[in-house]
């Protein structure tokens, strides 16, 4: 049972959907405020669920200090949304992560290990979520947090082949309930 709490990602990087998915529903996330009926949230599939999964993760993440991390990647491509707002929140997060990686970012082994992402076996990944992996990877994550749907059904191959594991705030939550109580 130990070896589950050891297993539990410390280092987790956001990714960029992640990173807005917290910033459009800080309200109940942080503030445990009521998601109106109408919001659209309630229409995607397990969108509320990672909603209220992130709502848990972060109860437990104000004493557990888990590393949230964003990359100059997470930046650009937040940049491309044009709303100040949440650039100047992701810019909050990116500060947090400079301190966490301080010392400890990128290694030879991190970065031979990113370029892995080159091979064709890799194909089936985006560009976008190429560049966000490979970022994740250099950094030595070991989880990538996302609301995406299609990144998951890779989670096996990505973790196998790259040592970093793809997890939705839904799957998050189910490795992490089991020890929440440590730090409530």
């Amino acid at each position: 049972m130990n070896r589950a709490l050891e297993l539990l990602p410390r280092r987790i990087f956001l990714d960029s959907c992640t990173a807005q998915t917290l910033r459009d529903y800080d309200y109940y996330i942080y503030e445990a405020e009521p998601i109106p009926d109408t919001d659209c949230i309630h229409r995607v599939t397990d969108g509320i669920d990672n909603v209220e999964a992130l709502r848990n993760i972060f109860l437990v993440n104000e004493r557990a200090l888990f590393e949230w991390i964003v990359s100059h990647g997470s930046l650009r491509e937040a940049n491309d949304k044009r709303d100040p707002g949440h650039m100047r929140w992701l810019w909050d997060i990116a500060d947090h992560s400079e301190v966490c990686l301080e010392g400890e970012g990128a290694t030879t082994e991190s970065k031979a290990l990113a370029e892995r992402l080159d091979e064709p076996k890799f194909g089936y990944l985006s560009e976008k979520d190429r560049l966000l992996l490979r970022h994740a990877i250099v950094l030595r994550c070991e989880a990538f947090l996302t609301v995406e749907r299609r990144l998951p059904r890779n989670a096996a191959h990505v973790e196998r082949e790259l040592a970093i594991r793809i997890l939705t705030p839904i799957t998050h939550w189910e490795m992490l309930r089991p020890w929440a109580t440590l730090w409530r």
